[in-house]
């Protein structure tokens, strides 16, 4: 939840119970669970939406059992996540999405990856200290293929900036090391590139991960759809 913490059930949601009440905030902003081990669970403090009345949070938390104890992984600085992606065949790469500080300018924003599980994190795509990561997805088939939604935004206490020179959608085909910019005037591939835009979401279809779906705040439209794994597309 966005500021009382997190919630598990075993009984198919007729009852939940908390399970997050040893670390440093109750704000939530993502929320990962291994596939192959649901014991192990990821979570991104700091509420991921960044609105006047936002909580933040103080880093990355892993368990290994379920929920019953925590560890803090660090990256505290960022203050809020949007999204926690584990490799759906290697859960030791991990790749999370950091928003950064909404009312201030800082660095430790952007796509950040863990080939160890968690232990360590690289920064792999930065655009500047007002631009964050509002989300990232991976192909569950090809999960070399990873989408990051970038999103320049700034919050003060009389005015809210929604959009920025540094908002983009981006590709990576060596699973989340290194990233192409997809909303480039010069690929004109069917987004609106080389145009100020908004927040950007982006989710892969799991029958036909050909598909993806980006959403996009833009003067040009809302949302768009690629039926070739990003080369191509198509406002919808």
């Amino acid at each position: 939840a966005a500021s009382s913490g997190l919630y598990k059930s075993t009984n198919g949601g007729t009852t939940f119970e908390s399970v997050f009440n040893d670390g440093g905030t109750l704000s939530i902003g993502a929320i990962a669970v291994q596939p192959d081990n649901p014991d192990v669970v990821y979570v991104g403090t700091g509420e991921g939406f960044v609105r006047n009345s936002i909580s933040f949070g103080d880093g990355i938390y892993k368990t290994a059992d379920g929920g019953r104890t925590w560890k803090n992984l660090g990256l505290r600085q960022s203050e809020r996540f949007s999204r926690i992606v584990i490799h759906p065949s290697n859960p030791q790469i991990v790749l999370a999405a950091a928003m950064g500080h909404a009312f201030g300018r800082n660095t430790e924003r952007g796509v950040f990856r863990s080939a160890d599980a968690g232990a360590t994190w690289t920064r792999t795509l930065y655009v500047d200290d007002t631009t964050g990561a509002s989300d990232v997805a991976i192909d569950p088939v090809n999960p070399d293929i990873v989408y990051a939604g970038m999103y320049d935004y700034q919050r003060q206490p009389w005015h809210f900036r929604s959009g920025g020179p540094g908002s983009g959608l981006y590709q990576s085909k060596d699973g989340g090391v290194t990233w192409t910019k997809l909303t480039d005037a010069a690929l004109k591939n069917g987004l609106p590139g080389g145009k100020v835009l908004g927040r950007i979401g982006v989710a892969v279809s799991r029958s036909n991960p050909s598909i993806v779906y980006a959403l996009i705040e833009s003067q040009d439209g809302v949302l768009w759809r690629s039926s070739d794994r990003g080369a191509t597309w198509t406002m919808i």
